[in-house]
Parts: C-alpha cells; sequence; structure tokens
C-alpha cells in the first residue's frame, strides 16, 4: 500500500537560471505547488493522542485485565460455589525516534534573499515541519514493517468481511444494505459492546452515494440521495438518535489486499479510548548547527505505531 506523499514541481529552476525581459514584471510572491491535507489530525480524535510518554521510553506498555468465572447453585453444598478470578496480560507499543534537517550555505542564503527578497533558513524550517508531518501520517496509516508499526489501514487484527456484491454492479439499495450488514456484523460479534458510529469511503464510493435512493413504489416513490437515507437509516442512528458520520478517506482506494487490491471501506466504533497513537514528543526544533560557510538545521519527533487497544471495534468491509 504505497502512496506518494511529495509529487514536487515540474522542474527545478535556481535563481541564477531565470532569464527576465526588461518588460516582464515579476510577482513578489511564490506560487507553491499544491499538495493535499495531512489528515492524521482530524482522522483520529485527539483525546487518543498519547502525549503523556517519557520521551526516553523505547515502548509504551499497558496492562490488560480479563475476568473469569460465573454465579451457580448452591445445590446444599459449599463446594458447589464456583470461584471467580481474573487474568493480567501486558500490550507492548513499539516507539521510535523521528528526525528532519537541511544543510543551508551562506552563499546559497545570500542569493536567495537578493533573488526571491526571503529568507531561505525560514522556509526550509517550514519544508522540515511539513516532511516531520508526512512521516506521521505514513507511520499511523500505512504502518512500517521495518519497525514493527502497524497501518491504520490493515490493522491485521480487525475483522475483514468481503462485500456479497461490487458496487459497480450494483443499486443504491445494494450500497446502503452492505454498509448497515456490516455495521450490523460488527456489533453482532462484539455482543453489542461497540456500536459503529464512523463509516469511511474512498472518494469514488464515497461520490456514489451522492445518487438517488427511491423510497417506495410508483408514484408514491420519494428520491433522496442514498448518502442521506444511509445517515438517518441505520443502527447507530436507531440506538442513539443521532446521525451516522460518513466521511471520505483518499488512502482506501485499492487496499483491500485480500481482495486483489479492490476497494475498501472501514467501519468503526470511533470512540477514543478505543484506539492510540503515541505521541511521546511532538515536531521540536533543535539548535542551528554552524558548519564551514553555512549551517545544519535539524527537528526531531518521536512517535509510535497506531494502535487499536479494541481490535472488534472496527472492521474492513473489501471488495465494495
Amino acid at each position: 500500500m504505497s502512496y506518494p506523499f511529495t509529487q514536487g514541481g515540474a522542474t527545478n529552476v535556481t535563481a541564477t537560471e531565470l532569464v527576465v525581459s526588461q518588460y516582464d514584471q515579476i510577482q513578489a510572491e511564490f506560487e507553491d505547488v499544491k499538495y493535499p491535507e495531512v489528515l492524521y489530525d482530524t482522522e483520529f480524535d485527539q483525546a487518543s493522542v498519547k502525549t503523556d510518554i517519557n520521551p526516553g521510553a523505547m515502548n509504551i506498555v499497558y496492562r490488560v485485565r480479563d475476568i473469569k468465572g460465573t454465579g451457580n447453585f448452591v445445590n446444599g453444598s459449599s463446594r458447589n460455589i464456583p470461584r471467580v478470578g481474573q487474568v493480567i496480560s501486558q500490550v507492548t507499543v513499539p516507539i521510535q525516534d523521528g528526525a528532519v534537517g537541511f544543510t543551508l550555505m551562506d552563499a546559497e542564503a545570500r542569493r536567495y534573499q537578493f533573488a526571491y527578497q526571503g529568507s531561505l533558513a525560514q522556509d526550509m524550517g517550514g519544508i522540515m515541519k511539513r516532511a516531520a508531518e508526512y512521516h506521521l501520517e505514513r507511520g499511523w496509516f500505512f504502518g512500517d514493517s521495518d519497525v514493527n508499526f502497524l497501518p491504520y489501514l490493515d490493522y491485521p487484527y480487525c475483522a475483514k468481511i468481503l462485500a456479497s456484491q461490487a458496487w459497480a454492479s450494483g443499486t443504491p439499495a445494494d450500497w446502503v444494505a452492505s454498509i448497515n450488514d456490516a455495521m450490523t456484523q460488527l456489533w453482532v460479534n462484539s455482543k453489542t459492546v461497540y456500536l459503529p458510529d464512523v463509516v469511511e469511503l474512498p472518494l469514488a464510493k464515497f461520490s456514489m452515494l451522492t445518487e438517488a435512493y427511491v423510497i417506495g413504489a410508483g408514484p408514491v416513490g420519494v428520491a433522496v440521495s442514498a448518502m442521506k437515507y444511509l445517515i438517518e437509516n441505520n443502527i447507530y442512528t436507531a440506538n442513539t438518535g443521532k446521525p451516522l458520520t460518513i466521511r471520505a478517506l483518499r488512502y482506501l482506494t485499492g487496499t483491500a489486499v485480500d481482495d486483489g487490491g479492490g476497494d475498501r471501506c472501514i467501519i468503526k466504533d470511533s470512540k477514543a479510548m478505543n484506539y492510540m497513537l503515541p505521541l511521546p514528543m511532538p515536531y521540536q526544533l533543535a539548535q542551528p548547527v554552524p558548519i564551514a560557510l553555512g549551517v545544519e538545521g535539524f527537528a526531531e519527533y518521536i512517535f509510535g505505531s497506531f494502535h487499536i487497544k479494541f481490535p472488534l471495534a472496527m472492521l474492513y468491509l473489501d471488495g465494495i
């Protein structure tokens, strides 16, 4: 599941390569290449981001406690009284150091200031910040097997179910039914512990839900969008009276690995307690390091693998 986080412009032009006519009016500001927004800070409830971890830790470990035992009839003897107990285990989530930097020669900075009336060091600082954000984005959404980071988009302990029919060959009624069936399966499999309140779709499938969904037949039929119908008619709304959240997630296109690279839908109970995103040290600039005729700048940050504490709270619907 690769994703091109950086594309760059069509060409790389330096100040010394610019040839300007005396009749040209040069705009002072740059027109920066546009990139998609970073999603991790809006995708995940910020209460799931754990910042109270010591930056010196290499893992975060939490304990899990379960109970065992059930009551029974005495039947006239204390020996028939069952005993209860508890089982304690622990879960380890890896943490890694991240960093980014730049090297800037004094001559480059002078020429940049002369040509563009700007600070190249300051601009490089902004690029470093975006590079670090892309690293967090990639690490949390796509994981990294080299450091045992698990991906949000393909978490190995969450259930995967295959849609009974691809959306391309179905109708709006089929699309709505496939999502409602998957929501029901999550709810039933967790014995009602988790109630899914968020549905995430690839961009094209999200757009498909805007198509008309006809309620009723013949002249009394009423057309609404499939999305509007689904938002109001699902097990979450039926239980809580609140509308279902349906949103597009651009990374989901082609992520259904077990379905040969088809599209995937994520259905989840989005409560913050179900998830953990370790961030012991957010992005932090270090002091510049002087070098011969220049300077080097660095920034560091520390984060851990995306982690689902309760895997039954989320499932993947593949083959849509």
